[in-house]
């Protein structure tokens, strides 16, 4: 059953978030649609210090404290081969995906699947026609 507060709590953060979406569109308003580039990647303005501290505060919070103790609890010490793999593969990524992201720019890739797309692609492995 629900309670008429919780209901009118709900309706009332929906409205205001709405409102506030609206007036933000209202008071920014451009002629430009913004690019997939610009909306997922931030225009690739994101430098490896941020990306650092994101990458961090992701795994080492939601990951770490919400999803580790889980797993825990549900498959026992099995579960804390989390931890050190989450130890192990971090420097990894930060030691290969600079050079990902750098390939990424050249060519305009926005996920890691177009990146594998277009190195599968046929036309990367066929010998030039004479």
């Amino acid at each position: 059953m629900t309670d008429g507060t919780t209901v009118a709590a709900f309706v009332a953060i929906l409205g205001a978030t709405s409102l506030l979406a609206v007036a933000a569109r209202w008071l920014h308003s451009r002629d430009d649609l913004p690019t997939l580039a610009g909306w997922a990647l931030a225009d690739r303005r994101f430098g490896p210090v941020l990306t650092w501290f994101l990458l961090g505060g992701t795994i080492y919070t939601a990951y770490t404290f919400a999803a580790m103790p889980g797993l825990v609890y549900g498959v026992g010490a099995l579960g804390f081969f989390a931890l050190p793999y989450t130890i192990i593969v971090y420097p990894l990524a930060f030691l290969l995906l600079p050079r990902l992201w750098t390939v990424a720019r050249r060519h305009g890739y926005l996920t890691v699947g177009d990146f594998v797309q277009d190195a599968t692609a046929p036309h990367r492995w066929r010998s030039p026609s004479p």
